[in-house]
């Protein structure tokens, strides 16, 4: 079930291969970070109607990057809504051109329908959703085009699959990832202190954000050896 992590602030953690998915309740703007494969889509449904929310109203997508299970969620939510799609310029681009390569879908036995990206991210943006605010870091190493997002005023990070909880990283063996790149992102996050942060898939990080940060960090580097 979704869980209120701060004011308008919801995350579904999940239990599958799945991403965890945020909801963020702007009024106006009912906004989804990441969407999960869309393989679970009805329980997604009664977990957003628990909130007072729903798949139809949601307003903007903003994706932490575009591999299958963050990005498949979007074929049926664009079948019920027409959302604005934020991705970071490095894979929108691709999509944009019909290259759906490097969201692995066809690794997975998948298939998705084609995607507009709108919302095209780069380094220090700020989406403006009404009655909040991210701010966009870029922070490479899992694939070119990886975010965090901040939101402001929250004191919350959303993390992608840049960093999770216990020292642990996303893996860089897909396309486009690359362990150096994956290493810097994680020393600048280790820089950077949030009350919570939202990894893309297991659970959340509640206080020490900093330190898990630089354990992840330690750890990258040796495991790399960069």
């Amino acid at each position: 079930m979704f869980e209120t992590i701060a004011d308008g602030i919801h995350v579904l953690v999940s239990n599958s291969f799945d991403s965890n998915i945020t909801h963020l309740d702007c009024g106006e703007r009912q906004v989804l970070i990441d969407t999960g494969t869309g393989m679970y889509s009805q329980q997604l449904e009664m977990q957003l109607s628990k909130i007072g929310a729903s798949i139809s109203k949601i307003t903007d997508v903003v994706l932490t990057h575009s591999h299958i299970d963050h990005i498949g969620g979007l074929a049926v939510i664009q079948k019920e809504a027409d959302p604005k799609i934020y991705l970071h310029e490095c894979e929108a681009s691709r999509i944009n051109s019909g290259d759906m390569r490097l969201t692995l879908a066809s690794t997975f036995g998948a298939s998705l329908p084609p995607i507009r990206i709108e919302g095209i991210l780069h380094e220090g943006d700020v989406i403006d959703l009404g009655e909040m605010k991210l701010r966009v870091f870029s922070t490479p190493g899992h694939s070119c085009g990886s975010v965090c997002l901040e939101v402001l005023d929250r004191n919350v990070i959303i993390t992608g699959d840049t960093l999770f909880a216990g020292g642990s990283f996303g893996r860089v063996d897909f396309p486009t990832g690359d362990p150096t790149e994956l290493v810097n992102s994680l020393k600048r996050l280790a820089e950077m202190d949030f009350a919570i942060a939202v990894p893309g898939h297991m659970g959340l990080i509640r206080g020490g954000t900093r330190q898990a940060a630089v354990a992840s960090y330690e750890m990258a580097k040796i495991m790399f050896r960069v």
